[in-house]
């Protein structure tokens, strides 16, 4: 599958060819689903509380007696009718943890690239050689290719370097995405999928699909 091939400072170069290993033709709708579905489950901490009846302090008293006033028995001012009482079936602390076996999750991968570069939503670019990487000069960059400011940016690199990441990290529609360390949501909901040459090789050794006979 072609995609459009850019250098370093936005100028068009042709078109490079997507290895199938990392870009199918054919892919998966549900196995997009899934592994989007998973991993947006696993990030979740799961750590949210309310109290019950049980567990708010005060109310060991009885507002009033039973009978002879006018009004509904009551037997504590903390329970859930009211105001400062418990929550009745608030949510409690519990795993959302989903478990994708590996092929699946890089399967999954391979399906979304694929459905970026089929929609058009995929460009190389040389690796940046941005003087100390300034955010302006990189903005400048995408600006040339004409991603600006026609919606979000999944930039993968193969780059761990400090200065890369938050000079992109200032541009708000732009996410830092390490090619070794893919996530499926941030290149799925992107409009645009940006990948250096270096960042390419990597992805191919991260998600290549097994050899058939080879465990």
């Amino acid at each position: 599958m072609k995609v459009e091939r850019y250098d370093s400072s936005g100028a068009k170069r042709g078109t490079v060819e997507l290895d199938a290993q990392i870009a199918p033709a054919e892919f998966s709708r549900s196995l997009i689903h899934e592994v989007i579905r998973a991993e947006l489950s696993n990030r979740r901490q799961g750590t949210h509380k309310t109290k019950g009846r049980s567990e708010v302090s005060g109310g060991g008293k009885k507002p009033w007696r039973q009978k002879g006033t006018g009004s509904a028995r009551q037997g504590s001012i903390r329970a859930p009718q009211w105001r400062g009482g418990g929550i009745v079936f608030g949510p409690r602390p519990h795993k959302y943890q989903i478990r994708v076996p590996e092929k699946v999750r890089k399967a999954g991968l391979r399906a979304i690239i694929g459905s970026k570069a089929a929609a058009g939503g995929i460009r190389v670019v040389e690796d940046l050689k941005v003087d100390g990487f300034r955010t302006r000069a990189i903005h400048e960059v995408l600006e040339k290719m004409g991603l600006i400011p026609h919606g979000s940016i999944a930039f993968v690199v193969d780059s761990d370097e400090a200065a890369l990441k938050r000079s992109l990290g200032n541009i708000p529609y732009v996410r830092f995405i390490h090619a070794r360390r893919p996530t499926a949501p941030e290149l799925y909901y992107s409009t645009f999928v940006v990948v250096t040459e270096s960042a390419l090789g990597a992805l191919k050794e991260v998600l290549a699909a097994p050899k058939r006979g080879v465990a």
